[in-house]
């Protein structure tokens, strides 16, 4: 299940959970039930992510009927959102379940709940088949609309001729007399009649003719980048031998890296592995991170501090700004919104459409240099969408924090990857990121395999050699294949 934000998917479940009281209507309960909140924190002395574990595998350890879940992934890095959906998939029971993961809605659901304008429609299938069904929709809904305005524009045309052609029927002419007269008024009051009568028909059609609302416009961004603030070189950051270390605790061990001008990089790894240390030695200068002098960066973390409280939505965004109205105006309507909405102030907004503004106004700033810390926590499925399109548009360099594994393979260009205390940079997506990984540990694992084999030879050879040099040399080789497995590497063939 999912809708915008504020549409009323967490009140849903509140009201199925017995959590809060519906105004009218009736909800059948078929079998025990239990529900997994958001908001719901017990353990304090846990990470998000830790809890968010904890609750989920109580919950299914229970085997309950049905379980309602509100964001499941939140908090989760990517490898424990994959743990979470294997655990999903092998329950058994009835699951509901709010997300805006859409890689998890593709893998688990079977049937899409969306909340629309106070409705919920069902469509069968997980999130790709709910989109296919949806562009259907428009499709549909743009020809319709067309056709309405056509037979509309056609109508009001046939009635505007009929009028005009009562009206330029002629007077009797006064040289006829009055029997020819009465004859042609006669002639022509029963032209004007059928002339009327069909006008009247017109109007009839076109009264009962099926309105048509105009598709919901899609609003197109092209943002520029002033040539002032175009950087040349290649790299617009290099870190070399750079440590960070908290509390006595190594996060990242004399690491080096680059971050290639105007890519989008996606910087990953587990929770607590030191993604938002490094964003923060980044932006404090550490004397071992070279950033380009004709860069200026602008970041994005939770805590939406570049907001001003006091003023409006589009005050905010043109303080600081490269961008014209139209473009920003763009924008904001991507992120839905529109119209007079733009004119609220930021003390009044929610949390989510807060996280809106606070992306709008990075994004059309006058930087060329974008840090994104978690962009995504709080947004809808649309706004994501949008932001999507926003990263791929933007003429800087971006360097985004996020487990949302479509986001990533959708706007990523490169990747960094924090593991032990290292961090792996890789030039693409996050698809393309796992392919090479699952080559590269079957390359490990036939290469092990082939180790073995040769050991299992020299073992042999050794035991039945009789020559001492040979024996040496056998012995070394030997030693150098144990080194070999121990490290995981080798690249070798069997001789045949």
């Amino acid at each position: 299940m999912f809708g915008i934000n504020g549409s009323g998917k967490t009140t849903l479940l509140n009201i199925i959970a017995g959590k809060e009281e519906k105004d009218t209507g009736k909800i059948e309960i078929n079998g025990s039930i239990s529900y997994i909140e958001q908001l719901d924190i017990e353990d304090t002395y846990l990470s998000g992510g830790e809890i968010t574990k904890k609750k989920i595998e109580n919950k299914l350890k229970n085997e309950l009927d049905i379980i309602l879940a509100d964001e499941p992934s939140s908090n989760l890095d990517i490898e424990e959102i994959e743990n979470l959906k294997k655990k999903l998939k092998e329950y058994k029971g009835t699951l509901l379940l709010i997300s805006h993961d859409r890689n998890l809605l593709d893998e688990i659901v079977e049937s899409i709940l969306e909340i629309e304008n106070g409705k919920v429609i069902k469509y069968k299938g997980n999130y790709s088949k709910y989109k296919l069904q949806k562009e259907e929709a428009k499709k549909r809904e743009n020809f319709e609309y067309m056709q309405y305005l056509e037979e509309k524009k056609k109508l009001e045309n046939a009635i505007h001729n009929a009028k005009n052609e009562a009206k330029s029927m002629r007077k009797t002419p006064k040289r006829m007399g009055n029997s020819e007269a009465r004859l042609h008024k006669r002639g022509v009051e029963n032209k004007r009649e059928k002339v009327d009568k069909h006008s009247k028909s017109l109007e009839t059609r076109l009264e009962k003719l099926e309105l048509k609302n105009k598709p919901a416009m899609e609003y197109s961004v092209f943002m520029k980048m002033p040539e002032s603030l175009k950087i040349k070189s290649k790299y617009i950051l290099n870190a070399e031998n750079l440590t960070i270390k908290i509390r006595g605790r190594i996060l990242l061990d004399k690491v080096r890296f680059n971050i290639i001008t105007n890519s989008k990089t996606a910087l990953i790894g587990k929770n607590g592995v030191g993604k938002t240390s490094l964003i923060e030695e980044i932006l404090k200068g550490s004397s071992n991170i070279k950033i380009n002098p004709s860069s200026k960066i602008a970041y994005f973390k939770q805590n939406l501090n570049n907001l001003d409280e006091n003023k409006t939505i589009i005050e905010n965004i043109l303080d600081n700004t490269i961008q014209d109205e139209t473009t920003i105006r763009n924008i904001l309507a991507s992120l839905n919104i529109k119209g007079n909405d733009i004119y609220k102030k930021i003390n009044i907004l929610s949390g989510g459409e807060r996280v809106k503004v606070s992306i709008a106004k990075i994004m059309t700033s006058n930087s060329n240099f974008l840090i994104l810390d978690e962009p995504t926590n709080f947004l809808d499925i649309k706004s994501i969408e949008a932001l999507e399109y926003l990263i791929k548009d933007f003429k800087g360099t971006i360097l985004f924090v996020t487990h949302d594994r479509n986001l990533i393979d959708n706007v990523a260009s490169n990747i960094m990857i924090i593991e032990n205390n290292g961090i792996k940079e890789f030039e693409g997506n996050y698809t393309k990121y796992l392919e090479f990984k699952n080559n590269k540990e079957k390359t490990t694992s036939n290469n092990d395999l082939l180790i073995e084999i040769k050991l299992a030879e020299i073992t042999s050879e050794i035991s039945i050699c009789k020559n001492e040099e040979e024996k040496r040399k056998l012995e070394e080789e030997y030693e150098k294949l144990l080194k070999m497995r121990q490290k995981g590497t080798g690249n070798f063939c069997l001789k045949t």
